[in-house]
């Protein structure tokens, strides 16, 4: 697939509102808070990823599981074993393949799923709640076509005791996420993280400097996270410290005259990596449309 290029007529820098990949990230970030408050540790979003796929389709084996669940082999695996251990998986031997095992829920799992399920479910329409019932809908629809880089599975039907992957926004936003990593790794590569451009954007909005807190908050990282992107800007000569002048105490930071200079050759391949991301989607009022319901997620703005 081809991708239209930004090189022409690209703003120096790309606002963090009005970038899918940092949407995105936020509305993940805002998914995992609402999933952490409803459940406390009990169960997270992978591990009920692996139970929906095991528990609509039994037979499949680790692989096909971690596939269905959107997870890396390492990930699929740790999971599979501390549900195991709990009692939720138990594994049998194909009868065709004696050396294939597959996996199946145990009358543990299928006893509590559904209550599980309708938490779950509290979940998602949580996430959703900025939006109205309409523009949801129209939003986890897109939200499937940019999760499956424009090939969605077929759309199956929540049967009260499983909700179907494929039809929850959070599992969504999750593959979403996994599809902007990879645009990022092929367009941006090593030069920069995507976290690291959104903390230099927020600088950028802000030329007269920001505590180091305000611009986690603007960027959308957690304080351990961006004092070691401060840190690694600061080596690299990107970020400066200095000192408030309304109040001594306090150190801001700014934007040097050397990353202002390698921002601009950076943004447009950021911007392609934005491209790709919504390529998937029919025509430019169909992009607008998911970037303002991603940004009713990101920022939990009711429209």
């Amino acid at each position: 697939m081809s991708h239209p290029r930004s090189e022409e007529h690209a703003e120096p820098v790309l606002a963090l509102r009005e970038a899918s990949g940092h949407l995105i990230r936020r509305s993940q970030q805002r998914h995992t808070l609402l999933w952490g408050q409803e459940f406390n540790g009990d169960l997270t979003g992978p591990q009920y990823a692996v139970v929906s796929a095991i528990g609509a389709d039994s037979g499949l084996d680790q692989r096909a599981v971690g596939e269905r669940a959107s997870l890396d082999k390492s990930s699929t695996a740790d999971i599979v074993a501390r549900l195991e251990g709990q009692g939720w998986l138990r594994w049998a031997r194909d009868p065709a393949d004696g050396r294939r095992k597959s996996l199946h829920l145990t009358p543990l799992a299928r006893t509590a799923l559904g209550e599980i399920t309708r938490r779950v479910q509290l979940v998602q329409e949580r996430l959703l709640a900025p939006l109205p019932p309409d523009a949801a809908e129209e939003l986890v629809d897109a939200l499937r076509v940019v999760a499956y880089a424009g090939e969605p599975p077929r759309r199956d039907d929540d049967d009260g005791q499983l909700l179907a992957l494929g039809n929850a926004p959070g599992h969504l936003i999750r593959r979403a996420q996994q599809v902007h990593t990879t645009a990022w790794g092929d367009e941006v590569g090593r030069a920069m993280t995507a976290p690291q451009y959104a903390v230099l954007s927020a600088l950028w909005s802000h030329p007269g400097g920001i505590d180091q807190g305000t611009g986690a908050e603007l960027a959308s990282v957690d304080k351990s996270s961006m004092a070691d992107i401060v840190g690694r800007l600061a080596r690299r000569g990107w970020v400066a410290r200095t000192r408030d002048p309304s109040d001594a105490r306090r150190r801001l930071l700014e934007l040097t005259d050397t990353a202002r200079e390698e921002l601009t050759g950076i943004t447009p391949a950021v911007q392609r990596v934005q491209e790709r991301v919504l390529a998937p989607l029919p025509d430019d009022q169909a992009r607008a449309a998911f970037l303002d319901g991603l940004r009713a997620l990101a920022y939990d703005e009711a429209r």
